[in-house]
């Protein structure tokens, strides 16, 4: 049986996008369990992927190192004598708010890595020119699909508006994703003009309170945060209830929220990073509008209104961005990558032999 360990696959977490990604996979000829560190979680499948492997980059003492060294001869154990392979999902190369060096444990951990898979060009570029080690792990191109088929709400198409605009952030509030600069480039406008709502939901009651201060000096901008994972249909009604959806990172590689936000028939502004200059290719500049600059400004909140008022586009192409394909990608790569059970990693799937899926 061709069996796949994911962590995370069936969990329920703040992003979907794994569930429907381990879905993909499944309907591609793979069974897809969820991974653990244990015997059968590490000994029994042909391919271990994994999503968001922080914790082996980023462990700060002696105890937290020892259970990294116990997790990576593990890994060893499994690839040497059992023939597993292990693949990576690369969504960042540093774990976000992460401060310092996160290097620890990376190398063998590279040492061991057999595939991995980018979801989009501008990821795998910006990747490898962090982690160099990269360039030579066989690679694997794919997309980011998108979530209509996961909706509690059918998505609507935009409405068209030249009165005063809503626009909304939504998803985790944490310090990289510069909620602080979207309030201060706000701080000027007039809720006449543009509205602007943040809802999403916060682990660190400090920074909270930070922005609660902070949003006192800008009429336009309202705070629905909570200290709990906000329900997504009440993420869709925020969506629905905009005309726009601005996430104004400050440093990104890949954005579920952008998927979502166009899912939904939503423009999005963000900033010119990542993948996002990717995305704005293919989806067009009707519906993505990136800014350059090293903070979102008030000039670049007029300029979106500008355009959202102008725009005549109400319904949002997402036919690159389904998920069979992407499923059958990942599990024709699966296959190239055990087809030698046991072989060398450099003699199963070369890196120049990179697979695109486009």
């Amino acid at each position: 049986m061709k069996v796949v360990s994911c962590r995370p696959a069936w969990v329920k977490t703040s992003n979907r996008f794994t569930t429907l990604f381990a879905e993909a996979v499944q309907s591609a000829g793979w069974k897809v369990r969820e991974f653990a560190w244990s015997p059968g979680g590490m000994l029994a499948p042909k391919v271990i992927l994994l999503h968001w492997p922080d914790e082996l980059f980023t462990s700060k003492n002696a105890f937290e190192r020892s259970k990294v060294a116990f997790k990576l001869a593990m890994l060893q154990m499994a690839r040497q004598l059992f023939g597993v392979r292990l693949v990576w999902v690369v969504h960042e190369t540093i774990p976000h708010d992460t401060k310092g060096k996160v290097d620890w444990g990376k190398k063998t951990f590279l040492n061991e890595l057999d595939g991995a898979i980018y979801l989009s060009h501008a990821s795998k570029v910006a990747a490898e020119a962090d982690i160099p080690e990269l360039k030579k792990i066989p690679a694997l191109i794919t997309r980011h699909g998108h979530y209509r088929d996961d909706m509690e709400m059918p998505p609507a198409a935009r409405r068209l508006r030249d009165a005063s605009l809503k626009l909304v952030y939504f998803g985790q509030v944490r310090p990289y994703k510069n909620l602080d600069g979207l309030i201060r480039a706000a701080s000027d406008i007039s809720p006449d003009d543009i509205q602007i709502r943040i809802i999403g939901w916060s682990k660190d009651a400090d920074f909270t309170r930070s922005l609660s201060e902070l949003a006192g000096t800008a009429p336009a901008v309202t705070l629905d945060i909570r200290n709990e994972l906000v329900p997504q249909l009440d993420l869709e009604r925020a969506l629905d209830e905009s005309d726009g959806v601005v996430l104004p990172y400050r440093k990104i590689l890949n954005s579920g929220a952008a998927l979502f936000a166009l899912s939904r028939n939503r423009p999005v502004l963000a900033p010119r990073l990542g993948t996002l200059p990717e995305l704005q290719d293919e989806i067009g500049r009707d519906w993505v509008r990136l800014y350059s600059g090293a903070d979102i400004a008030e000039e670049d909140l007029r300029a979106f209104a500008t355009h959202l008022r102008q725009s005549t586009a109400t319904v949002t192409d997402l036919s690159r961005y389904e998920w069979a394909p992407i499923g059958e990608s990942i599990g024709a790569f699966f296959d190239e990558l055990t087809q030698r059970r046991g072989a060398k990693r450099s003699s199963t799937l070369k890196p120049e032999a990179e697979k695109t899926w486009r």
